[in-house]
């Protein structure tokens, strides 16, 4: 009886192990193979799409506040800001769908490939992604070779992952990232 105990204990741990470490990578492959198939059933049980959408909206509009009070002594800079901070929410409505969650797995960018790089790239495969564990219930994934100034925020939910937020950088609004 006692070995049965031991053996069901040792079971379990194996288990429990096995699931914390490999858990994320197939979360992400999940993510990954419902965006490149285009499964949106698949995508909205994987991601939260609002909770993602108000992440990025309130880092959006927070570095725009930041710029804003930079620029306050150029008026049309600061009119200019206030226009585009009324038009972040149906922007970003607008931008994080199954095609643009698709378009950012794909590509590991945050900016969709232009036509013209399109062109000369041959067709590869999709990104590769990190994981980096935040905490037992959270981790990141960020593209490998890409795109490293965001990632992507996974939540445990029971015993898989959501995808909750998606981390943009600091200097999104920085002049000299603008291409």
């Amino acid at each position: 009886m006692n070995k049965v105990i031991l053996g069901a204990v040792a079971l379990i741990t194996v288990a429990g192990t096995g699931w914390y470490f490999a858990s994320p990578s197939m979360a992400m492959a999940g993510l990954r193979d419902a965006a490149l198939q285009g499964d949106k059933d698949e995508l909205a049980e994987i991601v939260d799409f609002p909770a993602v959408r108000d992440s990025i909206k309130s880092q959006f509009k927070a570095q725009m506040a930041a710029e804003m009070a930079k620029e306050q002594n150029n008026g049309f800079a600061v009119l200019g800001a206030a226009f585009a901070m009324g038009m972040v929410d149906t922007m970003i409505d607008g931008v994080i769908t199954p095609e643009g969650i698709k378009a950012m797995v794909e590509n590991g960018r945050l900016k969709a490939k232009t036509s013209a790089n399109a062109a000369e790239a041959e067709p590869k495969k999709p990104a590769e992604w990190e994981i980096e564990r935040v905490s037992f219930d959270k981790f990141r994934a960020t593209p490998k070779g890409g795109d490293k100034a965001f990632a992507m925020v996974f939540k445990r939910d029971g015993l898989g992952w959501d995808l909750v937020e998606i981390d943009l950088p600091d200097n999104l609004m920085d002049k000299s990232r603008a291409q």
